[in-house]
């Protein structure tokens, strides 16, 4: 497991690094190599998802680990970028989350297609889209069958369009094509709400003509269309299929299996204090009949929980711990784990990512190898906080 040592171009803005050398840089390479590729190449753009791990991270340290044919975990698999950059290096890769907005946007995104399935989606996107124009024209009724707490977030014209074009969607009778479906609509619905953003809840007035939602549903299905043919071409032979299973990532061993094991952790845990996935993705969740009950009970991180009191910070450690303890417990012997994390911010306390890892490595079974970090702006203006990329190999 250990890197390639002739990578030495390490790039970046403002990078530092320590410990391990034979881990340092090619941890340094890449943080780097995100300021020099695309971030949207193959099914990478079918849906945003705050603080998603930047596809040429993924791409480089799962090159520089030489993985085909073992096996690679991201326990907090989000929208699938690790899971699709393993497809393409060779690895068996298994990605969970508590989220099922993640786990089923990870499965559309990690779909292979040969020519005959993309050409049943392209004439599944064309009805969905030609019924939703109907009924748009004609001013068909339709209900949206949403909490009526949710009705505010949208313009009249708007939610009717949104619920007619779902039950469109819903009359498609391939699974992995209305699974596909569902997730084009996830990926829009908050543009067509009065939520500012995916990471605000703010309401913001919008002017939305009618029809829109529909064209742009049209343009983004052609654009995924593309990028599912892009990675058919990428693949390697063999390609292993990925796995996608609801796991909390504190107790991976109970949920995976007691004789499961791999040879790699790679994953972005939740930024201490800085999200609210379940507030963040409420509109999707309404539309798409999600319940995301284990996520509200077991969101690390949450900015809700982290951010109340003055123990956010020991709060926060006892997370880290548990997840930690949770890795090394999964890998075999002398296996890697690599964590792309942020500093945390609690209640305005603010706690420095690599350092934390590095406090609580040896009681959670891992011996700290090596750190490389960059400053990024803080998305509320406040003092730059750092993206780090650690190394752990279990002892």
């Amino acid at each position: 497991m250990r890197p390639r040592r002739s990578l030495s171009s390490v790039g970046g803005t403002d990078t530092r690094s320590h410990g391990d050398p034979s881990f340092a840089v090619p941890l340094r390479r890449a943080l780097a190599a995100q300021n020099e590729l695309r971030g949207d190449e193959l099914t990478h753009g079918f849906h945003s998802y705050a603080a998603r791990m930047h596809p040429a991270v993924a791409r480089e340290l799962l090159h520089n680990f030489r993985g085909a044919g073992k096996r690679v975990l991201d326990p907090f698999c989000g929208s699938g970028t690790v899971l699709v950059e393993a497809m393409r290096t060779g690895w068996r890769a298994l990605g969970s989350d508590l989220n099922p907005l993640a786990l089923a946007l990870s499965r559309v995104k990690t779909q292979r297609r040969d020519s005959a399935s993309v050409e049943r989606f392209t004439n599944c996107l064309d009805r969905v889209v030609a019924g939703s124009s109907r009924r748009v024209r004609e001013r068909t009724p339709v209900r949206a069958r949403l909490p009526p707490h949710e009705f505010v977030w949208y313009d009249v014209h708007v939610l009717k369009e949104l619920a007619g074009l779902l039950e469109e969607i819903r009359s498609i009778d391939v699974d992995d094509d209305r699974l596909a479906l569902e997730m084009l609509f996830s990926a829009i619905v908050v543009k067509f709400s009065r939520q500012r953003s995916d990471t605000s809840v703010e309401a913001v007035d919008k002017r939305i003509r009618k029809g829109l939602a529909t064209e742009f549903f049209a343009r983004r299905g052609l654009e995924w269309i593309e990028g599912w043919k892009a990675l058919a071409r990428d693949l390697p032979h063999p390609c292993y299929r990925t796995r996608v299973v609801a796991a909390d990532a504190r107790r991976l061993a109970h949920t995976l299996g007691a004789d499961y094991r791999c040879d790699l952790v790679l994953s972005s845990p939740p930024y201490g204090g800085t999200y609210d996935y379940v507030e963040h993705h409420r509109r999707r969740y309404a539309w798409l009949d999600m319940h995301p009950t284990a996520l509200r009970k077991g969101e690390i991180g949450a900015r809700r929980e982290l951010s109340r009191d003055q123990a956010g910070a020991r709060r926060w450690d006892a997370q880290v711990g548990q997840f930690l303890t949770a890795m090394s417990q999964v890998l075999h012997p002398d296996g890697i784990a690599v964590l792309l994390v942020g500093d945390a911010e609690l209640n305005g306390q603010r706690m420095v990512a690599d350092r934390q890892l590095q406090r609580l490595a040896g009681a959670s079974g891992f011996e700290f190898l090596a750190a490389a970090s960059q400053p990024r702006a803080d998305r509320r203006g406040g003092r730059p906080r750092a993206e780090h990329l650690v190394a752990l190999m279990k002892r």
